[in-house]
């Protein structure tokens, strides 16, 4: 018999295949631990870098917090802030070894998953560290429910805990944790609920925050008030049986009524009422102003940067005076509503007030903006937004072109009757608001009284190209257009409230145009500066400082009564401030339009009255600038000027001053008035008989000005004949004052 012998086959192949797989497994273990190693590094470096999301606050040059930009409601807080039992708290519920584990439970996890098994619901098995890790975005980890997440949130996790220490950690995860509604970190929690700072808080309400890390938004106490009470109690059970808190404290805790302690939406406004400030997430203060800033920043930065990335603005605004400012014009305009209230089509009347400082080293700073009388209803901010005609308040501007002219204040201007017929045959004659004319009157005189015939001829004599850019210049991207023409000298180009009380600063600086200043400085998280308004704080002088000055001492006769001549301006309330001041009424046609623009050296401050669809607001001398604005403006500058001292305009050089008859403007007399050197005021005047007043034919048709009823001096009209309500904000005391008051 014969065998076949086989030929023998080796185990090579086999020990080749498993040095292969090994090799390939080593080489991937290699891999990921490369892997690991440098995500490591770099997640080491997002950690170091990172900072939770914090808003943009904004503060007040008093120091007042007016608001914060945010996307989350949070208030960084160092853990030496935070009040021991309140970190004890947290600890107890969320992760009772911190202190002792290295990032990580394997056991915490086996018994979470345990649970799920037996229950069908899971709960969390994760440390602190691993929650950090969780909720910082910029680590990569995600929230994502996986096998695959948890992994790599372990790792990182133990890299975390290798690098920083456990107060680190700690302090992360109590200013980064949820902890409902718009709560973020336990600072502004403590401030939500309890309206105090995290470091006032009791062990019973730190128990609540803690309590809140588990559904939080259903466990918040100000609409859960049975739910929070019940997660402070397990909260506290487990403090007790981890060793935290003694039996007494305990036992303490628990008897804490939380319903008073929370700072419910009532509370807040009882608080208010009684004029206690407390923190309201999202609220604003100073609205108006603080709208400005926002629209500053976006110009400037991100939205990123604005909402995210902790810059800190502070502002020029004196919130004091703001505050006063809020409460004044709501008086005053609540005062004029009342009697209307019930009225058909009835609306608030509406109003807006800004104020400059004029002092050295703050000026242009915007101290007060008021834009609105209720920010929640009415975002349009009168203030800086609406446009409005000036009326008799552009007066100073044309006066100031005849000055530069070569007028004086004593230069005789003729009253009368103005007739133009257009070149469509059509004829406009506009008259002065009490429809009477006084024949020849001192420049002086017809700014005090504010005499409309006076200011179109003044235009009408130096025309429109060489008057408009007094006015231009002085306000903010105004432009006066060829359109407007003569009516310019009745203030018919519109202005906002702030373009016109930068304008009027100019007299008090002599000419000088500061432009208004709403941030002082910007600075980032880190506290380095990013803005410092010194740097692009603008300013020109825009008018001769003679010319100026000239002007604003006519200003100061506006607000000058005498009443042993029975002599009272338009401005004479102005007076009661009791110092050096000069300012302007303004009232357009129907009582549409009412402004005081005044100033001192210290402050210059413009009120605007009207309503926001263009409405009359009433018919007679009780609706004019004089005596619906101007108690506003003095009832402001009363407060905003205490204690401050007494201080004259600055006199530049080449104006000289004369003693004249304060009626006639003609030299001799008790009356100081400023002269332009090589001017002077005449010995006497020549003064013809006025004319007679010519009237219109009534076969000629009369232009109206911008849409509105013609006026037209076909009949005289008494200065008492319109005065037949009582005024609508002036004391009884004044209701028979013989000023015109527009």
């Amino acid at each position: 018999m014969e065998y076949t012998i086989l030929p023998r086959r080796g185990c090579a192949w086999l020990f080749f295949t498993f040095m292969l797989i090994v090799g390939a497994l080593w080489g991937s273990a290699l891999g990921v631990f490369v892997w690991i190693l440098d995500d490591a590094q770099n997640v080491i470096s997002a950690l170091e870098t990172f900072r939770p999301k914090t808003g943009t606050k904004v503060y007040a040059d008093t120091g007042e917090l007016l608001h914060t930009f945010t996307v989350e409601d949070r208030q960084l807080v160092p853990l030496s802030q935070i009040p021991l039992h309140v970190q004890k708290a947290f600890i107890a519920t969320e992760d009772a070894l911190f202190y002792s584990h290295k990032g990580v439970r394997p056991d915490a996890i086996i018994s979470a998953f345990m649970y799920g098994l037996r229950t069908g619901r899971f709960r969390g098995g994760s440390t602190i560290t691993q929650q950090v890790v969780r909720n910082v975005e910029t680590l990569g980890v995600g929230q994502e429910r996986s096998i695959k997440r948890k992994i790599r949130e372990a790792i990182v996790a133990l890299q975390v805990e290798r690098e920083f220490t456990k107060d680190e950690i700690l302090e992360l995860y109590l200013n980064q944790v949820f902890l409902g509604i718009n709560a973020y970190g336990v600072e502004s929690a403590s401030r939500q609920y309890f309206g105090k700072s995290v470091q006032d808080l009791t062990l019973g309400e730190g128990a609540t925050l803690a309590g809140l890390t588990r559904a939080p938004n259903v466990n918040e106490p100000i609409n859960h008030l049975n739910n929070a009470i019940e997660r402070r109690n397990i909260v506290l059970k487990q403090m007790l049986d981890e060793g935290f808190i003694t039996e007494e404290e305990y036992q303490n805790a628990l008897a804490e009524d939380l319903a008073s302690q929370v700072m419910t939406p009532q509370k807040r406004e009882q608080l208010k009422k009684e004029g206690i400030d407390v923190y309201e997430p999202y609220r604003i203060k100073a609205p108006y102003f603080v709208e400005e800033i926002r629209k500053i920043l976006l110009a400037k930065y991100s939205v990123n940067e604005v909402f995210e990335g902790g810059l800190n603005v502070y502002t020029t605004l004196d919130f004091p005076l703001q505050k006063h400012a809020e409460i004044t014009l709501e008086e005053h305009l609540s005062k004029f509503d009342k009697p209307r209230l019930e009225t058909a089509n009835f609306i608030p009347v509406s109003g807006a007030l800004v104020c400059l400082d004029n002092r050295p080293g703050y000026e242009g700073f915007v101290r007060a903006l008021v834009g609105g009388r209720n920010w929640e209803e009415e975002k349009y901010n009168t203030a800086t937004q609406a446009k409005r005609q000036p009326g008799s308040s552009v007066k100073p501007f044309i006066w100031m072109a005849g000055i530069a002219s070569g007028m004086t204040p004593s230069t005789l201007i003729d009253d009368s009757p103005f007739i133009r017929v257009m070149p469509n045959g059509r004829v406009w004659a506009p008259k002065n608001f009490d429809g009477s004319f006084r024949g020849p009157t001192p420049l002086r005189v017809a700014i005090e009284k504010s005499i409309n015939i006076v200011s179109i001829r003044i235009v009408d004599m130096l025309g429109l190209p060489y008057v408009r850019p007094f006015f231009e210049r002085c306000e903010l991207n105004t432009v006066v257009s060829d359109a407007v023409g003569l009516t310019l000298g009745l203030g018919t180009v519109e202005v906002t409230a702030l373009s016109h009380t930068v304008a009027y600063s100019v007299f008090a600086h002599n000419g000088m145009k500061y432009y208004p200043v709403f941030i002082k400085e910007i600075r980032d998280a880190e506290g380095l500066l990013l803005y410092d308004y010194r740097l692009y704080q603008q300013k020109e002088q825009v008018v001769d400082p003679k010319v100026a000055y000239v002007t604003m001492h006519m200003l100061k006769g506006v607000c000058i009564p005498d009443s042993s001549l029975g002599y009272y301006p338009t401005g004479h309330r102005a007076s009661a401030l009791k110092r050096p001041v000069a300012g302007k009424t303004g009232t357009t046609n129907n009582s549409r339009d009412a402004w005081f623009c005044g100033f001192t050296m210290d402050y210059t401050t413009v009120v605007w009255v009207g309503y926001k669809d263009n409405r009359s607001l009433g018919k007679g001398i009780n609706y004019t600038g004089g005596r619906l604005a101007c108690p506003i403006w003095v009832d402001f500058m009363l407060v905003a000027e205490k204690d401050l001292p007494v201080r004259d305009f600055i006199v530049p050089s080449g104006v000289q001053f004369f003693n004249i008859n304060r009626i006639t403007g003609t030299l001799g007399g008790s009356y100081i008035e400023a002269y332009i050197e090589g001017t002077s005021p005449p010995a006497y005047h020549n003064i013809p008989k006025p004319p007679e007043e010519e009237l219109i034919p009534e076969e000629l048709s009369i232009e109206p000005l911008e849409g509105r009823k013609a006026q037209v001096p076909t009949e005289k009209v008494s200065e008492t004949s319109s005065d037949t309500e009582v005024s609508p904000i002036l004391p009884p005391e004044e209701a028979n004052n013989p000023d015109p008051g527009f």
